[in-house]
């Protein structure tokens, strides 16, 4: 991965965005980025909703996050955590995303196309995409918005098309595609049984 680049954008408090469809390596991209980080530099980190434990500090509700302070936080599946389709949940929300500046945290959101409402998409810094299904975004949504423009080969009428290995960021100003490594040893999916086994079949060689 770009050193650098990645260096640009954890360099400030800010929200940034890892967003792609099911299954197309959201969580082997923040299990990257942790290792990278913690190989490089000394930093407090934070998680919400990872399987796999990679001696982070672990939290589990909003007022929890909301006592983080000067640290990297990723929060997977944020739609769980971060429910702004519940009106009586909003204003707690949008207190918490307020204080994210105020308590010198970066917070990464990763989540699928459709947990990016507008009102969370508005507040997003640095957007990293994976393959999405552009439908699948809201409408009006300022992450939406960021797709439909790139006119990269990789998007076509309906698909963001990114490769599994490689990730597209939008820093605010500039589009940059870069690799990213399969990290085999946090795959949680890879020894799952096959729902359909190829039995194959007998055939009886007919008597002479």
């Amino acid at each position: 991965m770009d050193n650098e680049l990645i260096e640009k954008i954890f360099n400030k408090p800010k929200v940034i965005a890892i967003c792609s469809d099911i299954n197309e390596g959201k969580s082997n991209m923040v299990y990257h980025l942790i290792e990278d980080l913690k190989k490089k530099y000394k930093l407090n980190l934070f998680s919400y909703g990872l399987k796999e434990d990679l001696g982070e500090n672990k939290f589990y509700t909003l007022e929890e996050l909301e006592s983080i302070k000067d640290s990297i936080i990723f929060a997977d599946e944020f739609g769980n955590l971060l429910d702004t389709e519940d009106r009586k949940k909003r204003k707690s929300i949008e207190k918490t995303m307020r204080l994210i500046n105020h308590n010198n945290n970066i917070l990464v959101l990763v989540g699928t196309p459709d947990n990016f409402r507008k009102f969370i998409s508005a507040k997003l810094d640095v957007m990293i995409f994976k393959k999405c299904t552009i439908a699948d975004f809201v409408n009006g949504s300022t992450i939406k918005n960021k797709c439909i423009n790139y006119e990269g080969i990789e998007k076509g009428t309906a698909i963001l098309n990114i490769d599994i290995d490689k990730c597209l960021i939008f820093n605010g100003n500039s589009w940059n595609k870069i690799d990213v490594p399969y990290m085999i040893k946090y795959d949680t999916k890879k020894d799952n049984k096959p729902l359909l086994e190829n039995v194959g079949k007998s055939v009886r060689k007919k008597d002479k």
